[in-house]
């Protein structure tokens, strides 16, 4: 039976019942699938993806090298050779020409297969409940069968039947055009042929959540889908995925072609267009002479493997153009939680109106610790507060256990102790909270599911033997949820207790938010002793949050469906205000030092948080975004609120002397309006993101970064790089590897180009070398361009993969309108170049003038005389051999651009290099044999063997080396060092604690 005979036949799951459809698909709708049943689905079902989503077509990239006119130049001076009846240069032009498309084919068809795995690294994933356990799994090995569960920002992994929902609502424009998000429900549809808009009960694949959560059993996966059938999918095209450095090199080569044109136009002008042979081959070799064969495939290599050396540093990249723009960032804005801290949440304080501060000893995960009470007193450490009373955690007052019931009912996280066999949970979107420290080895045994601070909270509610599970098992039920919102940053659930037959809403959120709507803090005296109270809490780092509640005047059969028809501002009002948490978020360890590399490095790193302005100032303090001793003016001037900063008008905002380094309570709108700044400015910013609102910060900013752990699928695919440890220090290091990957293309590029245009300035100089009948005649055969050709390319390939420069980090961003072509490498290039062409025409020219009197034969190359021609044969050969060897000091020296690369240290260096030591074996044993084998020298090569030429060599090449040392010891001296703004730590930490 064929797919469309299935999809035909499928049942319309809209029409049944959800036991139905679990009766249909043999599920649970509690526990999900076993694993065993999960793999037997599997191995019939197949995988969860599209035909169309597979590896790269080689038909394409053939195609893609076949228009590449590198190689059909290689046939047409082929073909050209053959007409003059050299067959042999002819043969090997053609076999050149074969090479480079079958290099230029495998390194792009690897290549595609690399970024295709890059991609596969970011793809969806997708959260399921199997064998009665929450746990992640790649979107493609979703079955019909699972349990999916879906929150605001996923990416629906596959078609399914909503089973429950909580505020939940689609954005299904991909598959129906409807602008609006679809209101979900659970409701059974009657007709058949309802249309996919209209199907209320239905997920859909690679649709959106825009808000709320629900749970659903999957129906149809990969090409049984509703997005299957139309065979389209939302994918990333890799058409526009070019950086701006290789459209710059397209660019290039055109104009290298150009410049091929124009001195076979000059050689034959020369002869005033009366060509034979030996011209022929002149101009043949002036025209290899312009052409870099396989630049741009050796450039696309070094871009893709500089993205998967980003992998390796926990940074996936998406986008091959962002490797360019990462050397240029000159700000960047992130996350506070999970990125420059643990997001290991652990309530350590909490207040209440009528009995002050309690501190609550921490232990990571585990749901023990002992409570005490501090009264108005918040000390660093339990030990410098004598006054603090245990807390008998079984005779609460009824304010605390309100407290409590708050925290662990207004709350969708959970906590469960780890299994004996080992069996652990990885989740990419909402990680186990693991605690691994010295205050609680038991942390261990435990592991978390949700939103770091929502476990936070349901860990501090289990130490008191409240946790959800309990109050569940005791009479408590969930009836309905209010989800979080981040613009009124609060949320709530309504609850019954089945004991007294009572409702009840808990409502917790954002402090300066809750309070407003508690009617027990009537006066704004007493709203601003809360607010007091916050600000202690807050100034030692805390994440504070606020807890309420209220009796709800609703009978006790109220149904679910009923109340979340209900609108938020009924419920949300006349709480009763219960005290404030205060959940410790530790900073990472590498955060600070992180930081301190961006300062050197020239980047203003900004964090933008949810938290409140005293905690995310303690903070900042601490990771060094704020200087530890600032003025209250500074601190001022640095440090705002996102309402603050959202009501200011963009003139305004450019008119402030500095972007504020922390901006409190920041919204997502408060992060497009922040990166708009850093554009006017004419900043390269770097903006991260989690969740499904941060998308258009993230596509605006020069570059994305979104968190692989705890970011939505909506983020991921606005983004250019997935940290997959969500861990500000790995920006840092994409950066560093971002500049290297860059240093290295302009070192490449250099040592190409000075080879290049040294070879172009010699082929053309040398048309003033005339034979006796005044015709020009070649430096160099045709064939030994060739071999310059074979003997270029392994230097080139070393220099793309060295390792960074000890100052990469140390110098200011690169402004991202630079050519790759600076005032410096335009320098290099011109002065190496000069040096190796010098040094070329003295071992050309000084046997050709020791040995005879200049060209003693007339068209050598056609027809080579003995003894008329042997002198101008042996310069050729010394010429190469001079020019073969200098490449090799050439790559040595465009290691740096200043520091010294021939001494002791750079010397043992190059003798480590296996390319090098290779290289130069090659070298000196194909020359030997191609010079040294009459046959192979004069009717191939057209060049003899030399013999006292070899001291000229010598000395050329070793010129080559102090030519190049004195230059950079010149550039040293005379010119402004590259990490000129660069402090060393005991300066930086001077000036930071100095102000």
């Amino acid at each position: 039976m064929s797919d469309n005979e299935n999809v035909a036949l499928a049942p319309a799951y809209h029409t049944q019942t959800i036991d139905e459809v679990a009766k249909t698909l043999d599920t649970n709708v509690e526990t999900g699938l076993s694993t065993q049943q999960a793999t037997a689905n599997q191995s019939t079902c197949g995988f969860n993806e599209l035909s169309a989503d597979g590896g790269p077509a080689w038909v394409k990239v053939i195609i893609s090298q076949s228009l590449d006119i590198m190689n059909w130049i290689f046939v047409a001076l082929a073909i050209a050779s053959y007409c003059l009846a050299d067959y042999i240069t002819g043969s090997l032009l053609m076999f050149i020409a074969i090479l480079n498309f079958y290099l230029g084919f495998s390194q792009e068809y690897a290549a595609e297969q690399t970024l295709a795995a890059l991609r596969n690294l970011s793809s969806p994933s997708a959260e399921v409940i199997r064998d009665g356990v929450e746990q992640t799994i790649p979107s493609r090995e979703i079955v019909p069968g699972d349990i999916l569960l879906v929150k605001e920002g996923d990416s629906v992994a596959a078609d399914a039947r909503l089973i429950y929902v909580s505020n939940l609502e689609a954005d299904e424009a991909l598959l129906t055009g409807e602008s609006l998000p679809v209101a979900k429900q659970l409701v059974v549809l009657e007709q058949p042929d309802e249309p996919l808009g209209d199907r209320i009960n239905m997920l859909y694949s690679s649709t959106l959540i825009s808000k709320g959560r629900g749970q659903a059993i999957v129906t149809s996966t990969g090409m049984k889908t509703e997005i299957g059938k139309v065979a389209s999918k939302l994918s990333d095209s890799g058409d526009s995925d070019r950086t701006r450095l290789q459209k710059s090199l397209d660019k290039m080569y055109i104009l290298l072609l150009v410049g091929s044109v124009i001195a076979v136009i000059i050689v034959l002008a020369s002869v005033k267009f009366k060509a034979d042979y030996d011209t022929g081959m002149y101009a043949m070799t002036a025209a290899l002479a312009f052409l870099p064969a396989g630049l741009t495939t050796v450039m696309t290599v070094t871009l893709v493997l500089g993205g998967k050396e980003m992998t390796r540093q926990k940074a996936v990249v998406r986008k091959l153009k962002c490797l360019e723009t990462l050397g240029s960032v000159t700000n960047i804005f992130s996350d506070k939680t999970g990125t420059l801290t643990m997001a290991k949440m652990v309530v350590v304080r909490f207040w209440t109106p009528l009995e002050g501060y309690f501190y609550v000893t921490p232990n990571g995960l585990a749901p023990t610790g002992d409570v005490y009470r501090t009264h108005d007193r918040i000390t660093d450490k339990m030990s410098d507060d004598p006054d603090a009373e245990f807390v008998d955690k079984n005779n609460l007052t009824p304010e605390i256990a309100h407290l409590v019931q708050c925290a662990a009912l207004c709350n969708m996280s959970s906590i469960y102790p780890r299994e004996n066999d080992g069996v652990t949970i990885e989740d990419d979107k909402k990680p186990a909270v693991e605690e691994d420290t010295a205050d609680g080895a038991d942390s261990d045994d435990w592991i978390a599911s949700g939103a770091p601070t929502e476990v936070a909270l349901q860990v501090f509610a289990h130490k008191f033997g409240m946790g959800k599970p309990d109050l569940t098992a005791n009479g408590w039920e969930l009836l309905a949820e209010f989800q979080f919102d981040s613009t009124i940053k609060r949320m709530s659930t309504i609850c019954l207790d089945k004991n007294t037959g009572l409702v009840y809403v808990f409502t917790k959120g954002a402090a300066e938010r809750v309070i407003t709507l508690c009617n027990n803090l009537p006066s704004e005296k007493a709203r601003d002793q809360v607010l007091e109270n916050v600000s202690t809490l807050a100034s030692k780092g805390l994440r504070v949050m606020g807890m309420s509640y209220r009796k709800l005047d609703l009978p006790a059969d109220v149904k679910p469906e009923e109340l979340q028809q209900r609108s938020r501002d009924e419920i949300e009002r006349d709480l009763t205000f219960l005290g404030l948490t205060g959940i410790y978020d530790p900073p990472r360890k590498e955060s600070r030092q992180a930081v301190s590399e961006a300062h050197r490095a020239g980047i203003s790193v900004h964090m933008l948080t949810g938290d409140h302005e005293i905690t995310a100032t303690a903070i900042a303090k601490e990771i060094n975004i704020l200087k530890k001793n600032m003025t209250d003016a500074d601190l001022k001037r640095l440090v705002m609120t996102g309402t603050a900063f959202d009501a200011m008008t963009d003139e305004e905002i450019d008119n402030l002397v500095d972007l504020p380094l922390v901006v409190a309570r920041c919204s997502p709108e408060t992060k497009v309006k922040m990166i708009q700044a850093s554009s006017r400015r004419n900043n390269i910013s770097a903006m991260t993101g989690d969740g499904v609102n941060d998308s258009p910060s993230l596509r605006i900013a020069d570059v994305g970064i979104a968190m692989g752990k705890n970011g939505s699928d909506v983020a991921k695919q606005a983004s250019d790089i997935i940290l997959t440890d969500d861990n500000f220090a790995t920006i840092i290091r994409a950066i560093a590897e971002g500049r290297r990957i860059y240093q290295n293309m302009q070192r490449f590029l250099l040592y190409y180009w000075i080879l290049l245009f040294g070879l172009a300035i010699l082929v053309l100089v040398c048309l003033a070398l005339r034979d006796p009948e005044g015709r020009s005649a070649a430096p160099m055969s045709t064939l030994q361009m060739i071999y310059i050709y074979v003997i270029m390319t392994p230097p080139a390939g070393t220099l793309s993969t060295q390792p960074a420069s000890k100052t990469v980090m140390k110098e200011p961003p690169r402004p991202p309108t630079e050519s790759i072509f600076n005032r410096e490498i335009t320098m290099d290039t011109i002065v190496y170049s000069l040096g190796i062409t010098a040094s070329c025409l003295i071992a050309l020219l000084v046997p050709l003038y020791t040995l005879g009197n200049g060209v003693g034969g007339v068209n050598c190359d056609s027809n080579y005389v003995a003894g008329a021609c042997d002198s101008f044969f042996r310069g050729r050969t010394s010429l190469l051999v001079t020019f073969t060897f200098s490449a090799l000091v050439i790559m040595v020296h465009c290691r740096s651009y200043r520091n010294c690369e021939w001494n002791l240290a750079g010397i043992r260096e190059t003798l480590r290099s296996k390319t090098f030591t290779y290289t130069f074996i090659f070298d000196l044993v194909t020359l030997c044999i191609f010079m040294y084998i009459p046959q192979v020298a004069i009717v191939g090569f057209r060049m003899l063997a030399i013999t006292w030429e070899w001291g000229l060599c010598v000395g050329l090449i070793i010129f080559m080396i102090i030519y190049g040392e004195v230059y950079k010891y010149v550039k040293r001296t005379m010119m402004k060092p590259v990490d000129s703004g660069y402090l060393d730590d005991d300066e930086y930490e001077l000036q930071n604690n100095d102000d």
